[in-house]
Formats: structure tokens, sequence, C-alpha cells
């Protein structure tokens, strides 16, 4: 069954879903958006790191944590305690650059997690950002801290190209819901772009689906700790929204996924999105190995591991740049099916009943494609009549529908100008039209789906 426009809330003293009706659509999706998922900005806590010259004897000692790999101590704030930037896993650099990660060693001492992490390295967004050592995640609790409190595991969105889990503003920190709803919220950083999405013939054992290892990585360390922090690690839901609404989809479907969690929201997640075969991203590897200069067989790997994050942004990391992500065009990174992470698409694992069943809420807005529209003219491409009509020929190639018919449904006489017909067919394309199909195939294999729109 797919229950469609109600608002869902997930309640401490119960592990599943309640659905209630909702007073109005509008209503209904702003208390979806606001309770269910850290999509929608909750600044306003995040607390300033205090000073040792600052702290006396008035001020109550920090929020420390003692877990099976060390002490961890955190920061106050109104109503809740922050945990910034715990490492859990080994920093991805050298011989571990596209490995699989690797759990973090305990800590000799107390570790204090007190300030934001770096970001992963990313090229997008006119801006150069992040170090290679960037495999960090945040814990926000409530203060006083819970007791066996629900737990929701943040997954950032970017197009696998560029963000981080605390974002820039600050805007899906958690302490919100920390503070008023009594759930802890973990959000985490994974490999992006060409140094977490990308194979080589000559890297024995890259998967290329690297960020999406570090997301279960990240989720056996919520099992392993969160009830420490005062979690229920038998009660984790999984949010993500775009490139995180997908990585969500990829953990119902990854086998190695099965019990690290319990409910899944994925917002504007295109989960039934055909993903390219691993083979794609080692025939682009080789290409950017090319352009590096490296063609020797015995020398790729290692040269591989040599260069810069600056200069595989600029060699391969350029190829899926805001462009790519604007229009849907060229290459791409993200995941991709490898036989072991991801072993077949999405429709054809849920077919199969080779899936994660757990419920599930998939959702998407009403005017997703005018994100897209406005990067491309950023970038100087002109939404006009002529890229209409490109756009529809290239949804026409892919999809195998009719140009005529796909025109037809997006009319540009009963749009106020061409980049208003273009983001209503382009967002149904890429984001609509995927998840409501993800919400179909979930519903049609008997799994608790939930839909909001």
């Amino acid at each position: 069954m797919v229950a469609s426009d109600a608002s869902v809330l997930l309640r401490p003293s119960s592990p599943s879903f309640v659905v209630a009706p909702p007073a109005s659509r509008g209503l209904s999706v702003a208390v979806l958006l606001a309770c269910s998922s850290l999509a929608t900005a909750c600044d306003g806590g995040t607390p300033t790191p205090p000073s040792d010259a600052g702290r006396d004897a008035a001020r109550p000692p920090p929020p420390t944590v003692t877990t099976s790999v060390g002490v961890i101590e955190g920061l106050h704030g109104d109503g809740f305690s922050a945990f910034l930037g715990i490492p859990y896993a080994e920093p991805p650099v050298g011989d571990l650059r596209w490995a699989s990660p690797e759990p973090h060693a305990a800590f000799t001492g107390p570790f204090v997690a007190t300030r934001p992490p770096p970001s992963c390295p990313q090229a997008a967004l006119g801006a150069r950002i992040g170090r290679e050592d960037c495999l960090f995640l945040n814990v926000h609790a409530p203060d006083p801290a819970p007791t066996d409190a629900p737990v929701i595991v943040w997954m950032h969105g970017g197009g696998f190209v560029f963000g981080e889990g605390l974002q820039l503003d600050r805007g899906t920190a958690g302490d919100v819901l920390a503070r008023d709803h009594g759930v802890i919220v973990v959000s985490m950083n994974y490999r992006l772009g060409v140094l977490g999405f990308f194979s080589h013939p000559s890297l024995p054992g890259a998967t290329g689906n690297q960020g999406i290892e570090d997301q279960r990585l990240a989720l056996e360390w919520v099992r392993d700790h969160i009830a420490d922090f005062g979690g229920d690690p038998g009660n984790v839901t999984i949010v993500g929204e775009s490139a995180g609404g997908m990585s969500v989809c990829a953990h119902v479907v990854s086998p190695a996924s099965r019990g690290l969690f319990h409910r899944v929201i994925s917002q504007s997640g295109l989960c039934d999105s055909t993903r390219p075969a691993v083979a794609e991203q080692e025939t682009m590897a080789a290409m950017g190995a090319t352009m590096l200069g490296y063609t020797a067989p015995a020398d790729v790997a290692a040269c591989l591991r040599a260069a810069t994050p600056d200069a595989l942004l600029d060699a391969i990391g350029a190829w899926a740049d805001i462009v790519g992500l604007a229009t849907g065009e060229g290459l791409r990174f993200g995941p991709s099916i490898d036989a072991v992470v991801l072993p077949r698409q999405f429709r054809d694992a849920v077919a199969m009943g080779e899936i994660a069943e757990v419920p599930t809420m998939i959702g998407w807005n009403r005017d997703e494609g005018t994100l897209f529209v406005a990067l491309a003219e950023d970038q100087g491409i002109v939404a006009d009549a002529a890229r209409y009509h490109e756009m529809s020929a290239s949804i026409a190639a892919e999809t195998g529908l009719d140009v005529a018919l796909i025109e037809a449904a997006y009319p540009l006489a009963s749009y106020p100008d061409a980049g208003a017909a273009l983001a209503d067919m382009s967002g149904d394309h890429r984001l609509a039209c995927p998840s409501r199909r993800a919400a179909l195939l979930l519903a049609g294999a008997g799994v608790p789906t939930y839909v909001y729109r």
C-alpha cells in the first residue's frame, strides 16, 4: 500500500511509522520536511567551540561519552549535545585511496570532538575546497542524554560531486531535531567524485562505489557505538536528499547493508534511475589517466595514487562538474553496478526480492527542475526554445518515448517562458518520475511505502 500526502512522524516509543491525516496538503508536507528530514535548514544551534581560557568553575563540564574506541568529548548546546568531526575511518590516502574504507583505530586518549570537520575534496559551485582525510561523522543528541532514543542517519546531497554532512550553513546539523524531538542525528562525510566513485583496471579491489562503502562503514559505526550516546541501534532511520536519497536506495538493495537500518526516507532520490556498469567508470578512468600522462600499465596505479586531489579534479573531475549536474548531460560520477556493492539495478533487485524490506518513505517536490535550469543559466546555457527542443530530444533518446508526445505533455504555449517548461520537463524526468516509479515498485513488492509530494 502507498500512503500518499500523509504526515508521518517518528515516535520514540515505537519503531514504526505513525500516519496521521493532514489538516491540509501544505501543512502535511511542512510537517514531513520539518520532522522527518534534514533537508530543511535547521540552523540556530551548533555552538561555537569554547576556548580553554573562557572556561570557569561555573561552566558545566563538556558532555563525555565512553565508547569501545575511546572517550569522546563534545559541546553543550541549548538542549542538545554536539560531537563534531569524529573519525569513523582511517584516512583514505596513499594505498587507501580508492580502497574500501577501514575502521578508524581506537583513540589513544580522549578525543575532543568540538570543531566541524573538513569536507571531502570537491570542485563545484565555483569553489575548490576540502581535504582527502575527510571521513568524519557528527552526532547531535538531546541534552540531558536520552535512553534508547530513535536515530536518524543523514546522507547529504550534491550530485555525488559536492556537499558535506554539516553543510556550510550548518543547515543539516541535527541540533533542532535533537532538542525538540528527542532524536539522535548522525551526519557524515563520504568520498565524492573522482575520489569516491572511481575504478581503474590497475586498481584491484577498487569497487567504483567507495562513497557508498564509506556510508556503510558509518552505519556500522552507528550500530556499534550509538547506544553510548543514548541511541537505540535497533531503531535507525536513514534519510537522504538528492544524491543522498539515491544513496539511501542504494543501501536498500545492497546486500552488505542489510540489518544496519530499520526505516528509510528518500527525498528527491531518483531511486529507479538506471545506473551505469562499473566498466563505464573504468573507461572514463583510463581516459583520465591518459590526460594525466600515465600510459604505461605498470605505472598507472602508482601515478594515480601519487597525483594530488587538485590534479585529479582538474583532469578527471572536471568532466562531471556543475555543468553536467545542471544539464544532466556528459559524464557523471555516482553509484555503479559492480556485482559487489551494488549487484544489480534497483528495479531488478526489487523484482527479485533482494532488498531490505523496511518501511520506506519516498517523495519529491513540485518544482524540482527549477534548480537545474538556474544552474545551467549560471553557466551560460540559455533556457530558450532551442534548449527546450534539445532537452526533449535527449529524453526521447534515453527513454524511447516519442519527442512529440514529450513536448505535448509540456507544451511551450502553456508556460510563461521556455525556462518554466524546461524546469517541469527536466524535474519530472530526472527526479519525480524515478522517485514515483520506485515507490510503486516497492509497494508492489509488499514493502510498507509512504509517499509525499
